[in-house]
This record gives C-alpha cells, sequence and structure tokens, in this order.
C-alpha cells in the first residue's frame, strides 16, 4: 500500500487546480492525481464547442502531460477511486490498487440527467456530451443524421445547437422552460438568443417533455412529446446534471444535493475535502461554474496543506459564445422581490443591472465583451448605483478578450 500526503479523486479543473496549489506550497509534498478518463486532463467546456471541427485533448490540456512528473504529481489516467476506508485513510482504486492518504479531496464533479422515460441511454439511442469520448460518439452518428432533437433548453443544449448548424443539420431543440437559458438570462436576453437560432433554422419547442423514444424500422427515431410525435436520426440529451455523489454517500458523507461542504471545502469526514461540481456550499448552491470549480479546488488545497484558509461564497459568471453573439450572467436573482432593475439596450448591446438596497447584485448582459471584467467587478464588489452609472458611462470598452 502506498502512503500519499494528498490524494485527489478527479481531475477536473478543481482537481487539476488543487493540484497545481499543493505544489506550489509544498514541492515535498506526494500527491496522487486520479483521473478516471483515458488522456490527460483538459478543459472539458470546450468538447461544447468543438463538435463541428472536432476536438483534440491536445489543444485543451489543463497543464502539459510532463507538468505532472515534473512536479511531483503522479497521475492515474484511466483508473477510478471505487471505495473510501475514511476511517483508516485508506482509498482503493479501479486497477485493485489501495493508497494510504493524509488527506483527500473529492472532485469526482458531475454525471448527465436523462428523461424518465428513459432507462439507460442505450435503450434509445441518446446521446450525452461529458467527455471525448460522448463527444467523438456524436460526432460519428451525426455525420449521417439530417434532422437533430436536442433536448434541452440551457447553455449546453444552446452550444450544441450552434455547433449542429454549423454542420448543416436540421435542428430542434425542446424543453421543459418558458425560455432558453432560465437560470442565467432573463426574458430580454433570452429574446434576443431566441432570434439567433430561428435566424439559423432551428426549431424551438417550448414547454415540452419527451414522453417517449421508439427506433423506427427505416432508421432513427420517433420521439413523442407533451404536443407531438416527430422523427429525428438522432437525440442529444442537455437537460442537466447532478452531482456524481456515489463515492463519498458511501463513505459516509453528509450530502444534500452535493456533498456538504464548510467555508474551508471540508466535508463530515476528518481528512476530506470537496470541491468543483460535487460540492455543495453553506449557502445550497452547487455552482456547476467552471471558475468557481477552480476557486473551491484552490481553497480546499490551502486547507490541505494546513494554511486554514477561509473561501468567500463569490459570486461567478457564466459566459455563452453563440452565434458571433456573447452572453454574460452573474448572480442573475431568482426572486425579484425588493430587487430594482436597470434595463439598457442600444443596437450594439444590451445589459440588465440588478440592485439590492442600492447595491449590485447581479447582471445579465449581451454582446459587450469587452466589458466582462468590468461587470464581474461591479457585482463582486456590489458597487452602488452611481458608481455603476459613472464608471460604464466613462469607461469606453477596452480591446482584447474578457
Amino acid at each position: 500500500m502506498e502512503q500519499w500526503d494528498h490524494v485527489v479523486v478527479g481531475a477536473g479543473i478543481a482537481g487539476v487546480s488543487a493540484a497545481r496549489v499543493i505544489v506550489d506550497q509544498n514541492a515535498q509534498h506526494r500527491v496522487l492525481l486520479v483521473n478516471g478518463e483515458e488522456g490527460f486532463p483538459y478543459k472539458r467546456t470546450r468538447l461544447s464547442k468543438r463538435i463541428a471541427e472536432g476536438f483534440s485533448p491536445n489543444d485543451a490540456y489543463l497543464e502539459d502531460p510532463a507538468w505532472y512528473s515534473e512536479h511531483g504529481v503522479e497521475i492515474r489516467n484511466s483508473s477510478r477511486a471505487t471505495e473510501i476506508d475514511a476511517g483508516g485513510r485508506i482509498v482503493r482504486l479501479s486497477d485493485q490498487s489501495e493508497h494510504r492518504y493524509g488527506s483527500l479531496l473529492l472532485a469526482t464533479g458531475a454525471k448527465p440527467v436523462y428523461p424518465p422515460t428513459f432507462a439507460r441511454k442505450e435503450e434509445a439511442g441518446v446521446y450525452t456530451l461529458r467527455s471525448v469520448a460522448d463527444l467523438t460518439a456524436i460526432r460519428a452518428a451525426a455525420v449521417d443524421a439530417r434532422r437533430i432533437l436536442v433536448d434541452g433548453m440551457g447553455v449546453l443544449a444552446v452550444e450544441v445547437a450552434e455547433q449542429l448548424c454549423a454542420m448543416g443539420k436540421r435542428v430542434t431543440v425542446a424543453g421543459a422552460a418558458a425560455q432558453l437559458m432560465p437560470r442565467n438570462l432573463n426574458d430580454r436576453a433570452a429574446e434576443i438568443l431566441e432570434h439567433l437560432l430561428l435566424d439559423r433554422g432551428v426549431k424551438l419547442r417550448y414547454r415540452e417533455e419527451m414522453l417517449a423514444i421508439e427506433k423506427r424500422s427505416k432508421g432513427g427515431f420517433s420521439v413523442s412529446t407533451i404536443r407531438e410525435a416527430a422523427a429525428f436520426d438522432m437525440v442529444i440529451v442537455c437537460i442537466g446534471v447532478l452531482p456524481d455523489l456515489d463515492l463519498a454517500q458511501d463513505a459516509g458523507a453528509a450530502v444534500g444535493r452535493g456533498v456538504l461542504v464548510d467555508r474551508h471545502q471540508r466535508t463530515s469526514m476528518p481528512g476530506i475535502y470537496a470541491a468543483g461540481d460535487v460540492a455543495e456550499d453553506e449557502e445550497g448552491r452547487v455552482t456547476q461554474l467552471w471558475h468557481a470549480a477552480e476557486y473551491q479546488g484552490r481553497i480546499a488545497a490551502l486547507n490541505m496543506v494546513g494554511q486554514k484558509e477561509e473561501g468567500d461564497l463569490l459570486p461567478f459568471r457564466m459566459k455563452c459564445e453563440v452565434f458571433d453573439t456573447y452572453f454574460f450572467s452573474m448572480a442573475k436573482p431568482e426572486n425579484l422581490v425588493d430587487v430594482e432593475i436597470d434595463e439598457r439596450e442600444s443596437a450594439d448591446h444590451y445589459r440588465c443591472f440588478y440592485y439590492s438596497a442600492g447595491r449590485l447584485g447581479g447582471a445579465v448582459m449581451v454582446h459587450d465583451k469587452a466589458r466582462a471584467r468590468l461587470y464581474e467587478q461591479a457585482v463582486r464588489e456590489r458597487w452602488d448605483r452611481d458608481r455603476v452609472e459613472t464608471e460604464f458611462d466613462r469607461r469606453s470598452p477596452p480591446r482584447g478578450e474578457d
């Protein structure tokens, strides 16, 4: 049985961020990074943006493959953690190896959600997009497909639809929501996005739910929804993800929607931390945002090496760029009671600020990419209305990426 100072289970951005911080704080600490996929860790958010042209992990590595050995991080690709003995501080992997740890980080991420009508995706011929293997399967199936159903209304569904349009496919986007990206966009921003999709020939079906899917003798599938039945050559499900809790629950960790953590990213089990899409913070948030996972991985790592760092419950941005149009959302309130709304629109862009008690609490923006960092700073620092108006009126949009 090998002995490690730290074991990180999961090699998405939360896990890799933690490994970076650990070796930066103490290069002598032995770190094991458990990666459930074949290749080296890559930026998962690029998958939905590379369906048309193809995706190469080489172009999206979180770190160069040589970085891990150069920094004393042993990475186990194609290996999963199957069991945690929290009392003995032992983790067992799918390759039958056992490892003793000083501290352990759960960064197991999330799993795609399927419609309740499907027991297993193999039975229905349904695709999801969460890994390079998923992307490879979708691209192979899409070659001969003409009519494709994208089930979902969120960011992933919109990005997948854009890519399929670029491949010349006839796309239908259907989902239970009454608008596109309801978690992130307000009515006007969603309307702008809707027009972009409609202009490209995408059919939109709101307040819909897939009730059944059957293979057709002539190929493809017959999909029954609440309002109609239609034929499609393939179906891609993008209705969301849920934290991958299996390992944590079996080990005895306290869970809610995700693994419950405090502001140090500690779980209920001594020596075990959680970060990223699997973690639920003290406010009940499971953010599912890239920068949030990166931040949580850093906070967890600092505590794993003994720094006793307390994280802030910061808001993080969502960005989505489709059809040459940039969408930004940060801390959009769910409840608009006692919230002041300031909307402004020009020929070039749209923005909406949400104020609570005179302070900026959230923002939604369309096509003002060059000032995205300014929006982010304003929301995070909770500027007052006067400062918001002064700064945004005074500063012309800077050049460059956000």
